[in-house]
């Protein structure tokens, strides 16, 4: 594996700024940039970083750069470094959980490495951020032009304690359509329907499965509406699929 001293991370939030507590804990050096302040100096206040740097900073002092931002302004970094092509010897990846509008995008940026780490949980934000988010779990990746961006990629993915797995972009997005978006959608409507229709003292009779899906469904609507935009295609039927399966089955347990 390709040896990393200093990674950059364009995006602090959560997954950001698990990815710098763990980089950091395993020894490396940390630079940190994001349109927000605040969010910023949370990271650095929680340890997830070591330095504060502009975008042009990181591409030029680290060996390889995270995108942790939303899937719109992944893509919209990706068409700018298409552009300008000052990115330096950085090697970089994101972790959107949309793949082939980031690889449209990507085309050109020889060192990129599409990846889609399967972690997460409700928080946002650097103040949610875990060392140990990614431990034990698969870590999709697209390998890169560059043999060198890609064995970069594949460090960063082994610190992280993950297990890295191969993908082609629209693969990925039609299989994530039913494993983690369908899911996502069906925890965020369960807990709208308890919300708005639950009868009182409904809360004392949560059973294990409904608060699961109800602390699921408290995730950030803004990252969501992104995924949805960009993998519509693919939720869509998935979502029609699985609307069909429970009005089927509504109507069977109706004439019993």
């Amino acid at each position: 594996m390709t040896a990393l001293q200093r990674i950059g991370i364009l995006g602090t939030g959560l997954i950001g700024g698990s990815i710098g507590l763990r980089a950091r804990s395993k020894g490396l050096r940390v630079a940190g940039c994001d349109a927000s302040p605040a969010a910023l100096a949370r990271a650095r206040e929680r340890g997830c970083i070591d330095d504060e740097c502009t975008r042009e900073q990181l591409y030029a002092s680290c060996d390889l750069v995270v995108l942790a931002m939303p899937p719109r302004a992944v893509v919209e970094e990706l068409r700018a470094l298409g552009r300008d092509r000052a990115h330096g010897n950085a090697a970089i990846l994101d972790v959107a959980s949309v793949k082939a509008p980031v690889a449209e995008a990507a085309r050109g940026v020889e060192s990129f490495v599409g990846t889609h780490p399967m972690a997460g949980n409700e928080g946002s934000g650097a103040g949610a951020a875990d060392g140990d988010l990614f431990e034990g779990r698969t870590w999709a990746y697209v390998p890169a032009p560059s043999g060198i961006a890609t064995q970069r990629a594949l460090t960063l993915i082994a610190l992280m304690g993950a297990n890295a797995v191969e993908v082609d972009p629209e693969s990925h997005d039609a299989a994530v359509a039913l494993t983690s978006h369908l899911p996502q959608i069906f925890a965020t409507l369960f807990a709208r329907r308890l919300r708005d229709a639950a009868p009182a003292g409904a809360q004392a009779l949560y059973g294990p499965v409904a608060r699961e899906l109800l602390r699921i469904g408290t995730a950030a609507p803004e990252f969501w509406d992104d995924v949805l935009a960009m993998n519509a295609k693919n939720i869509a039927r998935e979502a029609r699929r699985f609307a069909d399966a429970l009005e089927r089955f509504g109507s069977n347990v109706h004439e019993g």
